[in-house]
């Protein structure tokens, strides 16, 4: 679309200079030829312009069309005037003065004046008084001049009423044009080249009958015509040229200041116009002294022009006053810019380093903060940087609601601030976790400044509602001993703080260097781990589990094994963490689970009466967190066709009863499918005999912490436990049994099935079947795992 406008702009553009060029050449032609015929030329150019407008107009339909088809109705009433002008000069006759020509020439003027009226209404909305006063000194002056040099002249000739009223129509109908004329230039600013093309066509004619009718009214007859006739044809072609050129689509803008200012060069023109009057009677032009009359309408003209220049003066003022008054309001609006912007950067820049909920610094703040502490030589053995992290703060949120979490954060917030001194820092950087940097403290003071900020914790915090709230604290504790980068001692003291968390919580430990050793080798056991399927680096073991009264195999426990390439073998305790953490746990532990269940899918095939095995895969609290878990499960007996009721899967009792609800739900979509589920590490969580009389389980393995001494004590949570067990109908397991005397105390018991050292240790599934070849596999009944 964008293309075809730009080729229609371009044939209207050659077409334009192609007119202006023929013209030219028409005009050169006129003066080259006979006189005879030379007027026939004219009325030619004046039709092309009247033909070119209405044509123009007609397919362009431009905003201002309305000024252009009265400057059409006004050219072909001169092209009418022009025809019989010419029909009287090409047949020799003498032109009668009035004549049918002139009728229809100062019947133009009207059509001029009001196509220029009508543009000028139409593009300079909201001119003003300012557009007037100027046009009206404009043509006051200009009237002056015609009246020395063409009105008074005919009024002293002889000539009858009605020559002298068509003498004096066309000067009078030339500065009604002028004054439309003078008003719609000086209110243009922006001008495109029609409308400079425009202007040239006014100048052109009002020149042309300047110059014609001044010599005709001071001499009788115009001096050099053809003058006056070439520069009227020019007209013509500026008016065709202006209504041919691309840029009548385009309407020019209005001055500025509505012209309402008043520029130095037209003041000067506006007060010579003013003088003209005094000047032509000084040198009695036209020998106007002499005559009251006109001494009289010349003086009435100045003092008319007198009066708009006063008028107009005046109007600049007030324009200058209202400007004025604008900059001052321009000035104070910017001055109540400037403060609302420095207001909105001081704002900013609060926000852009201070948490929004405890208004403490964020983040960005102590890093910055801490990188200018660092920087400073004394800053060591002076320094200290303590993370805080709120100890269980999830469980608030959880059962109480985000909101009174907020309140919480914020009593903290308050907590801390007070338990400071003014030069230290106090930030939150995120969730429930903040941080304090304390600057010249006393050698070795930093612990004690951390023991002091745990101790605040121990009150309750009031919260809105007379509500209160126990929260406790674990800090790291970072001592500057030597010029670190500031990230090395957020890492260091984000360590400490791992450390006192795993330690229990509800306390402070500072850094020590080997934190980041044991740290390292977690990233890189995290690291190695994510390629450990891959590199099929990862293998399953399988321990026995025995029936106590006779010895036989009734089920084997899946232990997952890992032995990295080139390196020694990687104890579970020291990777299931990093898996859990890192969710590896989910893609190794459906890895297992296959694994496991393939296998124990080939012992049943390969020896029926081993159908009464068990296999048990251990399964982590993220994994029973997984939604997709149960399906995982399905999917996986699905794959290896391992029967639902041989499969065990062994919770730990803390993660049994992280989430009960959730636990629930998965425990029984796994038991409808037959699976049997067993809680590990029974009796070392708490709450144990209110959950196993609800969750539905079918299998408690007592603790081997119970099961390694000989106590009192552990003998009767035994003995409870089993108990328990019988009454609910469950089955028990006892783990960890390492010594005969360990195990003739639990057969005593009463304890159905055990498992540990004793027995046997985990093996691959090969070295397996050749113990269940020696401890043969009972009867299909109940399985155990």
């Amino acid at each position: 679309m964008d293309e075809v406008h730009g080729q229609v702009r371009a044939g209207r553009q050659a077409a334009w200079w192609l007119y202006l060029a023929a013209g030219a050449v028409v005009i050169v032609v006129y003066l080259l030829i006979s006189a005879d015929v030379r007027h026939l030329i004219s009325p030619m150019v004046s039709a092309s312009a009247t033909v070119i407008i209405l044509v123009v107009v007609r397919r362009k339909r431009p905003h201002l069309a309305a000024p252009w088809y009265l400057f059409a109705v006004g050219m072909a009433l001169y092209t009418a005037a022009d025809t019989l002008f010419g029909i009287y000069q090409f047949e020799g006759t003498a032109v009668p003065f009035p004549s049918p020509a002139d009728a229809l020439y100062l019947a133009a003027y009207p059509f001029f004046t009001a196509g220029l009226i009508a543009l000028t209404t139409v593009q300079n909305r909201g001119l003003g008084w300012a557009g007037l006063l100027d046009a009206g000194i404009i043509t006051l002056g200009a009237t002056t001049l015609a009246w020395v040099f063409i009105m008074a002249p005919y009024l002293s000739s002889d000539l009858s009423a009605l020559p002298l009223a068509v003498s004096l129509a066309y000067p009078l109908a030339d500065l009604v044009l002028l004054c439309m004329a003078a008003r719609l230039v000086l209110a243009t600013g922006t001008r495109t080249p029609a409308f400079l093309l425009l202007t040239a066509w006014l100048c052109a004619t009002l020149g042309a009958d300047g110059l014609y009718y001044s010599t005709l009214a001071t001499t009788g007859a115009p001096i050099a015509p053809e003058v006056s006739y070439t520069v009227w044809m020019a007209s013509y072609l500026f008016l065709g040229a202006a209504a041919l050129h691309p840029s009548l689509d385009r309407t020019p803008q209005l001055a500025e200041g509505g012209q309402a200012a008043l520029s130095g060069p037209r003041l000067v023109l506006l007060i010579l116009l003013a003088l003209m009057g005094p000047v032509l009677l000084i040198v009695d032009a036209g020998e106007v002294r002499h005559q009251p009359v006109h001494v009289g309408f010349i003086s009435a003209i100045v003092g008319c022009l007198t009066l708009l220049l006063v008028l107009r003066v005046t109007l600049l003022a007030r324009y200058a006053q209202s400007q004025a008054g604008q900059a001052r309001t321009r000035a104070q609006a910017l001055e109540r810019s400037l403060r609302d912007q420095t207001s909105l950067q001081k704002q900013l820049s609060h926000q852009a380093f201070h948490d929004p909920l405890t208004g403490l610094a964020n983040r960005a703040l102590l890093a910055e903060r801490l990188e200018h502490v660092l920087s400073r030589p004394s800053a060591v053995g002076t320094t200290g940087l303590l993370l805080i992290d709120l100890d269980h703060f999830k469980d608030i949120n959880d059962s109480l609601g985000h909101p009174v979490g907020d309140e919480v954060l914020i009593a903290v917030a308050h907590r801390l601030l007070g338990g400071v001194r003014q030069q230290d820092t106090v930030a939150r950087l995120g969730g429930d976790e903040f941080a304090v940097l304390v600057e010249d403290l006393p050698s070795d003071g930093v612990c004690d400044y951390a023991q002091r900020l745990l101790g605040r914790f121990k009150d309750p915090f009031a919260l809105s509602g007379e509500r209160s709230v126990y929260v406790a604290a674990s800090i790291g504790i970072v001592a500057i001993r030597e010029l670190l980068p500031p990230a090395e001692a957020l890492r260091d003291a984000d360590l400490a703080l791992y450390v006192a968390k795993d330690q229990g919580r509800n306390r402070a430990v500072m850094f020590e260097p080997s934190m980041s050793t044991a740290q390292q080798d977690q990233s890189r056991i995290a690291q190695d781990l994510r390629y450990a399927l891959t590199r099929n680096e990862l293998s399953v073991y399988y321990q026995p589990v025995v029936e106590m009264d006779t010895g036989e195999t009734t089920g084997v426990e899946a232990l997952l094994r890992w032995n990295p390439r080139g390196r020694d073998p990687i104890q579970p305790e020291q990777f299931i963490s990093i898996a859990e953490e890192t969710d590896l746990i989910l893609p190794i532990g459906a890895w297992i689970l296959r694994e496991a269940c393939l296998q124990g899918r080939r012992w049943h095939d390969q020896t029926p009466d081993r159908r009464a095995l068990t296999i048990a895969v251990n399964v982590s609290g993220r994994q029973l967190k997984d939604p997709d878990f149960p399906e995982t499960v399905t999917r996986i007996l699905l794959e290896t066709g391992f029967p639902a009721s041989s499969l065990v899967l062994e919770i730990t009792e803390n993660v049994l009863i992280a989430d009960v609800e959730t636990t629930a739900a998965h425990i029984s979509s796994l038991r409808s499918l037959g699976v049997r589920i067993s809680i590990d590490d029974f009796g070392t969580g708490y709450s144990s005999l209110s959950y196993l009389r609800n969750l539905p389980v079918d299998i408690v393995k007592i603790d081997q912490s119970f099961v390694n001494t000989a106590a009192a004590k552990d003998t009767g949570i035994i003995q409870a436990i089993l108990y328990l067990s019988h009454a609910l109908g469950v089955d028990t397991v006892a783990e960890g049994i390492e010594t005969s005397e360990q195990a003739d105390r639990l057969r005593t018991l009463g304890c159905p099935h055990g498992q540990g050292f004793y027995y046997a240790e985990p093996m691959p599934a090969q070295a397996l079947e050749q113990h269940l070849a020696a401890h043969p596999v009972p009867e299909l009944r109940h399985p155990t795992g």
